[in-house]
């Protein structure tokens, strides 16, 4: 080491420190920041990351100009994804207005719109496997079974497929179908990490063939005659044609933006399979719920009730608050990686002082601050009222920012927020869900590095219509008062 920088962890002579890495890496990097200090450097094959292992100067590297986004951006685009982005920086910029200010208000009306489709299918099946037992002279039954991916696709990941692409005229679709798209991104996403440390593809063929899958998409001409396209695929698409992209990148830039989502949907699998697993949880989300539901029902009878609700009132329930971020907190795996471009003298909020080498990357890894025992009591315990009315501290000094669930630059944080929350609103009022006996699952640690961790195994679950639930709406109110101050509804700030 030249003088001046961090000190390097311990590792393997030829590959560094990948196997301490992806055996656990909260374990791994808990025990190299106790032996090395909040700042230290580890080694992959021959890539050095320089981790910045101090809560306190999040805001420092996440300012910092010399550690720059770009070049990681583009190594994911072109190493994952098969395509480089003309002028980067601006498209990224503007497209990602398209998914706040009144575009915010916009998708997450027709997201709320695709939901209600998405349940009323759901609630069909129940209503088959009714009509099916009566016609065997079975027991009246409408409880149905069937895998948590598989209804967790079917009720989030599909609405959200809509909300982003649109839909197309009936049976012109073929492979461009939520259900397909969802089984063959799951296939895809379990090789993430090996493409984007520039594996190439053909060493995994199921990620090859999941990816020729993914790229059966409409043609940019048709996507943008689809009704319900969103604002940022139009804009996105438009952009590209304009600096003279071809199809496939358009393609390939689709697959990206679906891969965001595609972490919500993750966070949304254990939102479900949390509310069945713990009875309490269920009964304190469900409480707060109903309660505002009640409070907001019109109508004189269950045929008739409904309740509004705008984004504001989304964002005023401290139980499903605390809830999701709880969620995340517990799951997160997200890396945030910059490449250093400059020779670069980093100093952390205690005032330490690292030189940090020019092509190196330096990172800051969330969840080991989000299993760290001196933030959170008991990090390995599940507490789903954690963060309601909470403040947090490290060495004595209150954390601005204790939970780090989405990247600092990523433009749809807000909106992926009020997506889920409003999707725990509706899951919890209108069904009721259940774990098959015996069915268990967790985290899978070995997949740290992802933005949300898969589940260990896949669980079987039943569900259920409930009997006289609300119909419940979201109001775009936006310009409003209220809306203004859309700013703080998420204290952490996925990808």
């Amino acid at each position: 080491r030249r003088a001046g920088e961090p000190p390097l962890a311990p590792g393997h002579f030829l590959w560094g420190n990948g196997k301490q890495f992806t055996e656990h890496a909260v374990k791994f990097l808990h025990k190299a920041h106790k032996k090395c200090g909040d700042v230290f450097t580890i080694r992959f094959l021959n890539q050095y990351w320089t981790m910045v292992l101090d809560i306190h100067s999040y805001e420092r590297f996440a300012k910092e100009k010399n550690f720059d986004f770009d070049a990681i951006q583009e190594q994911v685009n072109q190493n994952v994804f098969g395509y480089q982005l003309a002028d980067a920086r601006k498209m990224i910029g503007e497209a990602g207005q398209k998914v706040n200010g009144k575009h915010l208000f916009t998708s997450l009306e027709n997201f709320a719109k695709n939901l209600t489709e998405a349940f009323k299918d759901t609630a069909s099946e129940s209503d088959s496997k009714l009509l099916e037992n009566m016609r065997a002279e079975l027991p009246a039954d409408s409880w149905c079974e069937d895998n948590l991916r598989n209804l967790a696709s079917k009720t989030f990941f599909s609405p959200v497929f809509y909300t982003i692409f649109g839909r197309g005229m009936p049976g012109t679709e073929g492979n461009f179908h939520p259900q397909v798209f969802h089984k063959n991104f799951d296939q895809f996403h379990k090789y993430f990490n090996f493409l984007w440390f520039g594996m190439p593809m053909k060493m995994f063929p199921q990620a090859a063939q999941a990816a020729g899958i993914l790229a059966q998409q409409p043609s940019s001409a048709d996507m943008l005659k689809r009704e319900g396209c969103s604002d940022y695929i139009k804009f996105a698409t438009e952009f590209m044609l304009k600096h003279n992209q071809s199809e496939r990148d358009i393609i390939s830039h689709n697959l990206v933006f679906l891969h965001v989502n595609y972490n919500t949907f993750r966070a949304v699998y254990w939102c479900m399979y949390k509310l069945m697993e713990d009875e309490s949880v269920m009964a304190a989300v469900r409480k707060e719920v109903e309660e505002v539901v009640e409070a907001k029902r019109t109508g004189t009878d269950t045929s008739e009730y409904e309740a509004e609700f705008t984004t504001e009132d989304i964002n005023k329930l401290p139980v499903v608050d605390s809830f999701l971020k709880e969620i995340i907190r517990w799951t997160s795996g997200v890396f945030m990686v910059r490449k250093c471009v400059e020779d670069t003298v980093f100093t952390t909020d205690s005032g330490e002082t690292y030189n940090i080498r020019k092509g190196d990357k330096v990172a800051i890894y969330p969840p080991v601050f989000h299993h760290d025992p001196e933030i959170f009591e008991s990090p390995e315990t599940f507490k789903y009222d954690r963060f309601v009315d909470a403040e947090f501290f490290k060495n004595g000094k209150k954390i601005k920012h204790p939970l780090i669930g989405f990247g600092s630059l990523c433009p749809g944080q807000k909106l992926s927020m009020l997506q889920i929350k409003w999707f725990i609103i509706n899951i919890v009022n209108s069904f009721k869900l259940e774990l098959v006996e015996g069915e268990k699952t967790a985290p899978n640690t070995g997949m740290y590095g992802h933005e949300i961790l898969p589940p260990t195994n896949d669980v079987q679950c039943r569900f259920q219509p409930r009997e006289g639930a609300c119909s419940l709406r979201y109001i775009n109110n936006y310009g409003s008062n209220g809306s203004k101050g859309l700013g703080g509804i998420s204290s952490g700030n996925m990808l």
